[in-house]
């Protein structure tokens, strides 16, 4: 049980750290992530146009871009998914 539990909690706690950087990274730069993806956009697209990196420019263009609370929900579900995947082959 306790390394279901510790998975559990990394995870947690991993997503609070993100979110913690984030809005540091606001504060700091006064830039929100609108912004910053404005910013970050003419950079990413000379960097796709090279051709070197077709997956991330894939995952960058059609990806769905979703709130915090949707991103903690889903990768939690596949941390839990994972965990029952494993219990379920004992």
């Amino acid at each position: 049980v306790m390394p279901v539990v510790a998975a559990v909690k990394a995870y947690a706690v991993g997503a609070v750290r993100r979110e913690v950087a984030e809005r540091r990274a606001e504060r700091a730069t006064g830039m929100d992530e609108k912004r910053w993806q404005a910013a970050l956009g003419p950079y990413l697209r000379r960097t796709f146009a090279t051709g070197r990196f077709p997956a991330l420019a894939t995952v960058v263009h059609d990806a769905a871009h979703l709130d915090a609370d949707q991103t903690f929900r889903i990768g939690l579900d596949c941390v839990l998914d994972g965990i029952e995947a494993r219990i379920s082959r004992r």
